[in-house]
């Protein structure tokens, strides 16, 4: 790292027009890294009247890197984990938002550096030969269709499971307290009602019994464990060069949050 960035700050966040990945030295020039558009909704955008983004890198006069989440309505993960402040190094995964736009180290404190120096840096990529209308960004392919139909049922599918698994264990623990209530009441409804309070003394006590083999064979967390791994087996990119877990995102926001295109590897989805 040039000692130059010793004692600067940098905020990141999303173009506001075009949609790229803006750094922005506090104080001195920014510029736009990627293809428009390619950076998804999820990451807050960079605003220079107010100096706020979705992130902040301070780099202390030693050269340790710090990065910050500047609003409590932001995600920002380190290394998997979602961090409000954080030191980070080199080798450290930065990712951005809910969809997790990964943001390389190295390449961020090379932009920082031409930044620094004042070197002009190209707002947009230099189109690749053969890149046209309906081509990926870099490699002059068409990009790929892919139907996504079946993932509402997947969606569908896990929710509904995960629901009927709560109303189960609700039912379960109603019937727990009514049993616990009769156990209490025993004695003054045996003094007070003669052969009726034994009576429901008795259905207390079966109610118990009742209960207790139920949560002796409640399998609710095991089938709960078992819908989540299939769902996220499932729930993915239909690309089989991507098929990664497409999040606990709705279907239908999913749609809306990414127009209609995998957050990952940028192939287009239809129905």
């Amino acid at each position: 790292m040039d000692e130059k960035l010793y004692g600067k700050t940098f905020l990141i966040g999303k173009e506001p027009v075009n949609e790229r990945l803006i750094i922005a030295l506090v104080g001195g020039k920014s510029g736009a890294i990627g293809a428009p558009h390619s950076v998804p909704k999820s990451v807050s955008r960079y605003k220079a009247a107010e100096r706020i983004a979705h992130a902040k890198l301070s780099i202390d006069q030693s050269g340790n890197m710090r990065l910050e989440n500047m609003k409590a309505e932001n995600v920002t993960f380190v290394n998997g984990a979602e961090i409000v402040s954080k030191i980070v190094t080199p080798t450290s995964l930065i990712e951005l938002g809910k969809d997790k736009f990964k943001v390389e180290v190295p390449s961020l404190i090379k932009f920082a550096e031409q930044l620094v120096a004042g070197v002009e840096v190209p707002a947009t990529p230099q189109p690749q030969p053969g890149q046209g209308p309906g081509q990926g960004p870099t490699t002059g392919k068409p990009v790929k269709e892919f139907n996504i139909e079946h993932l509402e049922g997947v969606w569908h599918e896990y929710h509904d499971g995960i629901k009927k698994l709560r109303e189960k264990s609700k039912r379960t623990n109603m019937i727990r307290t009514l049993c616990g209530i009769f156990t209490m009441c025993a004695m003054p409804c045996i003094f007070f009602l003669g052969p009726y309070g034994y009576a429901l003394t008795a259905i207390g006590v079966i109610g118990n019994i009742y209960s207790f083999v139920g949560l002796k064979n409640d399998n609710t967390a095991e089938e709960q464990e078992r819908l989540t791994e299939t769902f996220q087996f499932r729930y993915i990119c239909p690309n089989p060069d991507c098929s990664k877990f497409l999040g606990n995102m709705s279907y239908k926001l999913m749609k809306r949050q990414h127009g209609m295109k995998c957050p990952y590897c940028k192939c287009k989805f239809v129905e």
